[in-house]
């Protein structure tokens, strides 16, 4: 499905399951699919929503980096949330969707029941802009998309899944969201998702967010480290903070800890209907 939202972008967009609503955001140059792994569990219990924000998937790609950023892609989320008749929702995100997701509570908390914060930054520091959003904003410039997304694998896969592709779940999900999707980009989408990566900067604001959030971190995420997500967690009033460890604890702990993901995930939901 579709939202032409006027004067914006048009908006990619899927609705599975029934129950209380779940808006699911994606990060970096990742769409819909990024969520594989949790659309049957929570679609048990949820309505879930797994939408493309603007510069990913079938959603508009503006060529100008300065129509991208966490804010504009809030008031994307606010439209389709009202759109679609459902709010106030639970919406999570994770990296630069968890971003969207701290602009959209700050911007409109009325649309809100919960929220969560996975693998997420109040803003980029020198170390984050050199690290993950320099090394990918360098092989994007220079038109290399190959080069671009393996190197996407270092930053978001744990060193056990990289030597072994396993467990198959994951290789599959990776496959059809990295390999085999026909709407990945590596552009200007993914370039503007790494402006808005840099310049995302919610300090000072966040004391002022009053929905009841959950903020989660990988232990081995080598992309956004632990601290970032800890550093936005004291400056929420309300926050629950979960750290997932192990070795298979990397950016991608999404698709890769799926069963304890879902499980908290929708504990932290359950425990805000």
């Amino acid at each position: 499905m579709e939202l032409a939202i006027p004067g914006g972008p048009t908006i990619g967009y899927d609705v599975t399951g029934e129950g209380s609503p779940v808006l699911l955001i994606a990060g970096t140059g990742c769409d819909r699919l990024w969520w594989a792994p949790q659309v049957e569990a929570f679609a048990r219990r949820h309505t879930v929503i797994t939408c493309d924000m603007r510069g990913a998937g079938r959603s508009t790609i503006y060529d100008d980096p300065g129509d991208y950023g966490s804010d504009l892609m809030a008031g994307d989320a606010a439209a389709l949330i009202e759109h679609l008749g459902l709010g106030p929702v639970h919406v999570m995100g994770h990296s630069l969707g968890s971003c969207i997701v701290q602009e959209l509570a700050l911007r409109r908390p009325d649309l809100l029941r919960s929220a969560q914060l996975h693998a997420t930054w109040g803003h980029a520091d020198e170390w984050l802009a050199r690290a993950f959003v320099g090394t990918m904003r360098y092989l994007v410039d220079r038109g290399d998309p190959h080069a671009a997304w393996r190197t996407v694998g270092m930053w978001i896969f744990s060193p056990r899944y990289l030597a072994e592709r396993t467990p198959e779940s994951v290789a599959q999900t990776v496959s059809a969201a990295f390999i085999t999707n026909e709407h990945l980009d590596a552009g200007n989408g993914l370039r503007g998702h790494l402006d808005a990566d840099a310049r995302h900067d919610t300090r000072g604001r966040l004391s002022g967010l009053t929905t009841p959030t959950l903020v989660t971190a990988g232990e081995l995420d080598v992309c956004i480290p632990p601290r970032y997500g800890e550093e936005v967690a004291a400056e929420l009033p309300l926050a629950r903070w979960h750290l997932f460890a192990g070795a298979r604890s990397a950016h991608a702990y999404t698709m890769e800890m799926a069963e304890e993901f879902n499980h908290v995930s929708l504990g932290f939901i359950a425990d805000h209907e």
